[in-house]
């Protein structure tokens, strides 16, 4: 039950983030929709409204129908199934929330080039790009750079507290390098939120001043935005070093901060994209050259663009910026970013059902216990050995690093007590070794067939000592 609560928590969030942010292209943002900028009298016209209320109606379906797949993939009983089905989930709504603005965008280039030839208009001009000289020389503002700074640095209390203060954790040099990268993000955080202040102002009119007011909009609600998000990684940073060190209370603490957290996030996001948009529509008379630029966005979500020597752009669609893949850097960029993503959500299914599905093996060898899976986990001298037992049940033990499926057990746990120990065991294949070795650590370890389990602990406690053979 716990892992379909986590997976829920972390997977559901993402798809109605996804949804509402392309949803809201189903409205107008400045002269853009969709993706297209919009010809004069545009929003008067029965087809275009038909393209509007039809990528509407696809988006909700598609979410419903998202929605009840998700559903499907928390019915099967084991782990290692729920995680590769619902990251193959994830794939799949990454493509298809994306159709109906792709659809929607073809549409309206199409209702676009038939009115522009109506009017004798000169078609999409595919080799300008416009600079706003006197919006480049203006001075950049700041926002929220102290508030943000300030997120920044709370967040090494943690990392400090950890690696000068702390006694050990629950959960090892783990908790260690959790605070550590939770506090990189949030530096990084702040350098993305810095670069957004020294990208080139869109030129979306003949006014200096709109182009001006408009890029000052967008710096002050991004920079807004990713103040939000610092701070919201150092409260995900503070709250996850606590849960490492009291590990009773760790699922509910995380998931409850965690939770909190993605809510808080996607609603400042809402917001952000919500007031840039109103700030567009202010100035929608005033918006004019960027419906020049639609050959230059495939599908309004790519952005391709030889003469224009920028790597990042203002998105079109959704929140943020976008690669110009017209660029050798940006090729690379977005194939590396691409097939990065895609081989470790892969890497993250094999490894899973490699866990769920591969024996697990226990062997006396060369005087030592080896119990191992895919490969050797544990290599036991037989000299070190102090005590062995055979044991019908696991204790009640607490995962610090490693597997706990409903199937299997491996990797370092707490046992009841908080005695740590070192498990590979398949749970429902009993009876179990408890070895306990001279340095006082206890590992629990069987075989797939309980047999060999059986055989190998007759050997471990035979007088004569035991057998070495490649096989128990």
């Amino acid at each position: 039950m716990g892992i379909k609560i986590v997976m829920t928590v972390c997977f559901l969030p993402c798809m109605l983030i996804m949804f509402g942010v392309l949803y809201m292209e189903g409205k107008r943002k400045g002269d853009i929709l969709l993706g297209v900028g919009l010809w004069p009298g545009a929003d008067r016209e029965e087809e275009v409204q038909a393209v509007k209320k039809r990528f509407q109606r696809e988006m909700r379906w598609i979410l419903l129908l998202s929605f009840l797949a998700f559903v499907c993939t928390l019915l099967p009983n084991r782990t290692s199934i729920i995680i590769s089905t619902q990251i193959l989930w994830l794939l799949i709504i990454m493509v298809v929330f994306f159709v109906p603005m792709a659809r929607g965008n073809r549409q309206l280039k199409i209702l676009k080039r038939e009115r522009l030839k109506a009017l004798n208009a000169p078609g999409e001009p595919d080799q300008k790009v416009y600079v706003d000289m006197k919006a480049a020389a203006a001075p950049k503002d700041k926002p929220f750079l102290k508030l943000s700074l300030a997120g920044v640095l709370l967040g090494l209390i943690p990392v400090a507290g950890e690696f000068f203060l702390a006694s050990g954790s629950f959960y090892g040099w783990w908790t260690e390098a959790a605070v550590a990268t939770m506090f990189l993000a949030g530096l990084l955080c702040l350098l993305v939120q810095c670069r957004f202040w020294h990208m080139r102002t869109d030129v979306v009119s003949l006014r200096s001043e709109v182009n001006i007011q408009l890029a000052r909009v967008r710096q002050y609600q991004w920079s807004r935005l990713f103040s939000v998000i610092i701070w919201i990684n150092t409260a995900v940073t503070v709250i996850l070093w606590y849960g490492m060190h009291h590990p009773r209370s760790m699922i509910f603490v995380v998931l409850a901060g965690g939770l909190l957290s993605l809510g808080v996030a996607a609603v400042a996001a809402v917001i952000t994209e919500r007031n840039i948009r109103q700030a567009y529509r202010k100035y929608a008379g005033e918006a004019g050259l960027t419906t020049e630029e639609d050959d230059h966005w495939i599908y309004g979500i790519f952005y391709y663009n030889k003469n224009d020597s920028r790597f990042m752009v203002n998105n079109r669609v959704g929140i943020g910026t976008t690669i110009n893949m017209a660029k050798p850097s940006g090729k690379i960029f977005s194939g590396v970013i691409l097939i990065g993503t895609v081989a470790l959500l892969f890497w993250a299914v094999g490894m899973v059902l490699l866990e769920d599905f591969v024996p697990i093996s226990l062997k006396v060898e060369d005087n030592a216990v080896i119990s191992g899976q895919y490969q050797e986990e544990y290599r036991i001298p037989v000299g070190e050995i102090e005590s062995v037992e055979l044991v019908e049940e696991l204790p009640s033990m607490s995962k610090r690093v490693g597997s706990a499926m409903e199937t299997i057990k491996k990797g370092s746990f707490m046992a009841e007590g908080y005695v740590s120990c070192k498990v590979c065991a398949r749970i429902m294949k009993p009876p179990f070794l408890k070895i306990t070795t001279e340095d006082g650590m206890v590992y629990y370890l069987n075989d797939e067939d309980t047999q060999v389990t059986k055989q190998v602990y007759r050997r471990l406690t035979d007088p004569k000592g035991p057998v070495e053979s490649a096989q128990p």
